[in-house]
C-alpha cells in the first residue's frame, strides 16, 4: 500500500512538473541556462517544447481474459495428479517398464483422452488411468498427463514427475569364477 502511495505521488509530481513551462536565459557571457522558473531580473524566453513520445502498453497473451462464461459439463477436472510413481524416484527395472497411475475426478467424460508425455513427447493415448510404459531408457525422464477433447483441445495438465530409470548394464558383468 505504501508503494502505491509512492507510485502516485511521483506520477502526479511528473505530471506537474511537465505541466509547467521551461524557460531559456542568456546570460552576459554567453552562457545559456534552463529553467522552471525564470527569475524576475532577467529576460527569459519561454521553450516550446515538443510532444512526449508514448506508446501504448502491448498486450502478451497471458494478459488476455476470456470472458466468456464455461458451462457446467465444460468447468473442468477437479482432480488430475499422477498418483505413481513419486517425483524423484528411482525405478530399478530391466526391462525398462514403469508404471504409472493417475488420479482423476470426476470421472473422463465422453471424447476426452488421456494423453501421457514421456519428456515432452507423446508417449501414450488412451482413456485409462493406469498406463504402462515399456522398454525406456536408462536415466532420468519427466512424466506429465494431459486431458484433450475431442477437438484436441487441452482441457487439463497434471503435475510433472522426474524418474531415474536403472537398468542393469550389459557392459558391467560380474567377473566368473576362476576367470584373471
Amino acid at each position: 500500500m505504501k508503494r502505491l502511495v509512492v507510485l502516485l505521488f511521483l506520477a502526479l509530481a511528473a505530471g506537474l512538473a511537465h505541466a509547467q513551462g521551461v524557460y531559456k536565459i542568456t546570460r552576459p557571457d554567453g552562457s545559456v541556462e534552463f529553467t522552471d522558473a525564470p527569475p524576475p531580473d532577467s529576460a527569459a524566453e519561454k521553450v516550446q517544447l515538443a510532444p512526449l513520445n508514448t506508446t501504448p502498453p502491448l498486450v502478451s497473451p497471458g494478459d488476455a481474459v476470456d470472458s466468456t462464461p464455461v458451462s457446467a459439463p465444460e468447468q473442468g477436472y477437479s482432480e488430475f495428479r499422477i498418483k505413481s510413481p513419486e517425483s524423484g524416484t528411482a525405478v530399478r527395472e530391466n526391462a525398462g517398464n514403469v508404471a504409472v497411475n493417475l488420479s482423476l475426478k470426476p470421472p473422463l467424460r465422453p471424447g476426452d483422452t488421456i494423453d501421457l508425455l514421456l519428456d515432452g513427447k507423446s508417449a501414450a493415448r488412451g482413456r485409462s488411468t493406469a498406463i504402462t510404459l515399456t522398454n525406456l531408457d536408462r536415466g532420468a525422464h519427466s512424466i506429465q498427463a494431459v486431458i484433450a477433447d475431442s477437438a484436441g483441445t487441452v482441457v487439463a495438465r497434471s503435475n510433472t514427475v522426474t524418474v531415474t530409470l536403472q537398468r542393469r548394464s550389459a557392459l558391467l558383468q560380474p567377473p566368473r569364477s576362476g576367470v584373471r
